[in-house]
C-alpha cells in the first residue's frame, strides 16, 4: 500500500532537483495519491501563510513564486497526482513541519545538499525536519 499524500518542499534556486524529488514521490504514492508542493520564502520570518490558488497573493514576488511552483507541478507531476501548491514565509524547517502537520501528509520528500562544514555545527534544514516532522521524511541528494 502506497502513500496517499506527500509534501514536497522545493527550492526555486535548484529546479533541476525537483524532477528527482518527484520521481521518488511517485514511486511512494498509491494509485490515487497526491503530491503537494511547498516553497518557503525565508526572506521574512514572521511565519505567515500566503493565500494560494483560491486567494490573492500579497505581492508580485509571491505570485511569481506560486506560478513557478505551479508550473513545475504541471510539468513534472502527472495530472492524477497533482495536489496543492503552497507558498509560506518564515523559517524553512519550521514552515515545512507546520505544513506537514496542517495537511496531515503521510510523508515529506525533499532534497538536501551534501553537507558543508557549517551544517555540521548549525544543522541542515533536512536534519531538523527529519527530527521534528510528524511523518516519514525521504531525502533526495
Amino acid at each position: 500500500m502506497g502513500l496517499k499524500r506527500v509534501l514536497m518542499p522545493v527550492d526555486l534556486a535548484y529546479p533541476e532537483v525537483v524532477k528527482k524529488e518527484i520521481e521518488l514521490a511517485l514511486k511512494l504514492l498509491d494509485e490515487d495519491g497526491i503530491i503537494d508542493m511547498l516553497y518557503v520564502d525565508d526572506a521574512r520570518t514572521h511565519h505567515s501563510l500566503v493565500p494560494t490558488a483560491k486567494g490573492k497573493p500579497f505581492s508580485a514576488q509571491h505570485q511569481a513564486a506560486f506560478d513557478t511552483v505551479n508550473t513545475m507541478q504541471c510539468e513534472f507531476v502527472p495530472e492524477a497526482h497533482r495536489g496543492n501548491c503552497y507558498i509560506r514565509n518564515g523559517v524553512v524547517f519550521d514552515e515545512i513541519v507546520a505544513q506537514a502537520k496542517k495537511t496531515n501528509v503521510d510523508a515529506i520528500v525533499m532534497a538536501s545538499a551534501k553537507p558543508k562544514l557549517r551544517s555540521y555545527f548549525l544543522g541542515s534544514n533536512a536534519a531538523k525536519i527529519v527530527r521534528h516532522a510528524p511523518c516519514s521524511v525521504f531525502v533526495v541528494r
